[in-house]
């Protein structure tokens, strides 16, 4: 049976960021992880191994998922306050 690696330092470091500031990532061309983010998705998303050679496999499978869940914060939080500015027009 394989040994379950841990991720790297840079790793673990990116994804506490997207927890603590997901507004930080979104995949447009403004976002300050603008560039990182759409080597991320080239890897993980198009299966493009020359991206990120350094990271393991698991390690982008990581970034993307929290990526994606940081993203879904945000979303939510731009839901709820375009509810909340709808209430105020009442």
């Amino acid at each position: 049976m394989k040994e379950k690696q841990a991720p790297c330092d840079a790793v673990m470091l990116l994804m506490q960021r997207m927890d603590s500031h997901p507004d930080e990532f979104a995949l447009n061309s403004s976002s300050k992880w603008h560039h990182l983010l759409e080597v991320v998705k080239r890897r993980a998303v198009n299966g493009d191994k020359d991206a990120l050679i350094i990271l393991e496999d698991f390690e982008v499978e990581m970034l993307w998922g929290k990526f994606k869940a940081a993203g879904k914060k945000t979303l939510h939080s731009f839901i709820m306050q375009k509810i909340l500015e709808g209430n105020e027009n009442e």
